[in-house]
């Protein structure tokens, strides 16, 4: 009798312990979990122009991270919120921004008029401008460098990009493109040194509205 329990609790172990080895898999192998959630119900409804896509409850709504791994639990998953983007989608140089990898210095709002630092000069007795020798100095830095394989390209030099007021690239397939020249020179040029009112025009802040 004693014999009898002990294989059925050995049959019964074996086949408890026989799914979890074959999921396991070799000890090398890739591993994953897939999508999987357990809530208290949900569904879609409708009415008229309008459709609700809806959960009722998810005890396990969470953002988890630990190492490399990272887990957004739930049917909608939490997770941190990514961070607005500074440069506006709806301006025509857009795709520049993303191509030259979004620098956070176009996104001062004179940064198109030639205030590649993104400061003020001056003093309050003789006016403030925002376009000078600083902005200047980093212009310099960043003339005519060539992108690979005809240089090192812009982000070889410090600040460089912010340099790029014109947010355009110039050059040729046969003798390389640079993306600081003539025509960032050019509204460096037309803004140096214009002070802020009362002594000046000044200059719009304009580089990050919309048309």
């Amino acid at each position: 009798m004693r014999s009898n329990s002990h294989n059925s609790f050995g049959q019964r172990l074996f086949l408890l312990l026989v799914p979890l080895l074959l999921m396991a898999g070799p000890g090398n192998g890739q591993y994953r979990i897939d999508w999987y959630t357990i809530d208290g119900g949900g569904g879609t409804s409708s009415g008229g122009p309008y459709v609700l896509t809806g959960t009722i409850g998810q005890p396990d709504a969470d953002w988890c991270v630990g190492g490399p791994y990272e887990v957004l639990g739930g049917f909608w998953p939490g997770g941190p919120i990514p961070a607005a983007e500074c440069f506006p989608s709806c301006r025509a140089d857009y795709s520049e921004w993303l191509s030259v990898g979004k620098p956070d210095c176009w996104c001062y709002d004179r940064q198109c008029h030639g205030d590649a630092d993104g400061a003020r000069s001056g003093s309050a007795k003789a006016g403030y401008y925002h376009v000078g020798t600083a902005d200047l100095n980093v212009l310099i830095a960043s003339w005519l460098v060539k992108e690979p394989p005809f240089g090192p390209g812009i982000a070889s030099v410090p600040d460089g990009i912010c340099a790029d007021i014109a947010h355009d690239r110039a050059g040729s397939d046969k003798s390389g493109y640079y993306r600081v020249g003539p025509s960032d020179l050019n509204i460096l040029v037309a803004n140096w040194l214009k002070k802020e009112p009362p002594f000046g025009p000044g200059i719009e802040p304009d580089c990050l509205d919309c048309p």
